[in-house]
């Protein structure tokens, strides 16, 4: 699962059990050519939040706010418990789409990050479970790239709607070009 040189890196279940491999499933990746829009679909897993989730990520950020990183000072706060990073919500994403299900394509060999947009609606909480509905948001060309983004709805385990994020990448344009670098060849583009 793990490199060996990241593994004294790892505390969580879930970042021992992660698969770090990106060119493991490059051939399945969903490729620029293939989104298809207006199909909504859910993530391959769930994600169960643990205090030790959340304060590895604000760890792993470098942010060391005592609201995210010690749960007896954050119980002792107005907010009672763990304050989760703004961010945690990307690890959460990571997780639910998984290896091989739709929305892949955000772990693409040779993709780049344009920038993102993230709303939070409510906070995330120690004992909650996540899950995610996604669908393709847009798909353009720009300077001769392929810039592709997915909306993703983040819900608990009560349907309660918890984040969007707008995921923002540009990518290789087919499966092919996928291949290609992950074989290390550059210049894919057109």
């Amino acid at each position: 699962m793990c490199p060996p040189n990241l593994d004294r890196y790892l505390k969580t279940e879930k970042q021992k059990t992660f698969g770090y491999d990106f060119l493991q499933n490059a051939g399945g990746y969903e490729a620029w050519d293939d989104v298809k829009f207006g199909e909504e679909f859910d993530g391959e897993q769930v994600f169960h939040i643990k205090a030790e989730d959340m304060i590895a990520y604000a760890e792993g950020v470098s942010d060391s706010n005592r609201l995210f990183t010690d749960e007896e000072y954050a119980k002792e706060s107005p907010y009672g418990e763990l304050v989760p990073h703004p961010l945690f919500v990307v690890q959460i994403t990571f997780w639910c789409i998984g290896v091989k299900g739709k929305g892949n394509w955000i772990r693409t060999p040779g993709a780049r990050n344009p920038g993102q947009r993230i709303e939070l609606y409510d906070q995330f909480h120690v004992g909650e479970e996540i899950h995610i509905k996604q669908k393709a948001y847009d798909r353009y060309i720009k300077r001769g790239k392929y810039y592709l983004t997915y909306q993703v709805d983040l819900y608990n385990q009560h349907n309660v709607k918890k984040a969007t994020w707008w995921v923002n990448l540009i990518l290789p344009k087919t499966k092919a070009d996928i291949l290609k670098f992950a074989r290390g060849e550059r210049g894919v583009e057109v």
